[in-house]
């Protein structure tokens, strides 16, 4: 899963018919977990009325299509949250081996930093 924010939208006139009626987001991944490599931006699938500056969680591979119904689907992404509020304790970084990537570049409002297990 990524947690990234919706920087825009994609409008298509003609696509699969299996896309009709589904909004297809840009996403601007901050935080994920033990990428292969790093990706700028990503399109996904948003059927839960994300708007343009909100933080999300996607989730890609066959659970991202699964929103659809359909494994078969041509979906890669899916938004499935709107996020309100992400913290992560700063004793899970102490072995100095965190396996999630931060873009340091670009600061979420929604995550914080705590003291103490949450």
């Amino acid at each position: 899963m990524i947690l990234g924010r919706i920087v825009g939208t994609v409008w298509a006139t003609r696509k699969n018919p299996k896309l009709e009626d589904l909004k297809l987001a840009i996403v601007r991944p901050y935080f994920w977990y033990d990428p292969s490599h790093d990706v700028d931006h990503l399109i996904a699938v948003d059927q839960v009325g994300a708007q343009v500056g909100q933080d999300v969680l996607v989730c890609v591979g066959a659970p991202g299509r699964w929103v659809a119904g359909d494994y078969r689907c041509p979906i890669e992404a899916s938004i499935m949250a709107i996020i309100d509020e992400v913290r992560i304790a700063s004793e899970s970084l102490s072995d100095g081996t965190p396996r999630f990537a931060l873009r340091e570049s670009f600061k979420p409002t929604t995550l914080q930093w705590t003291r103490g297990r949450t």
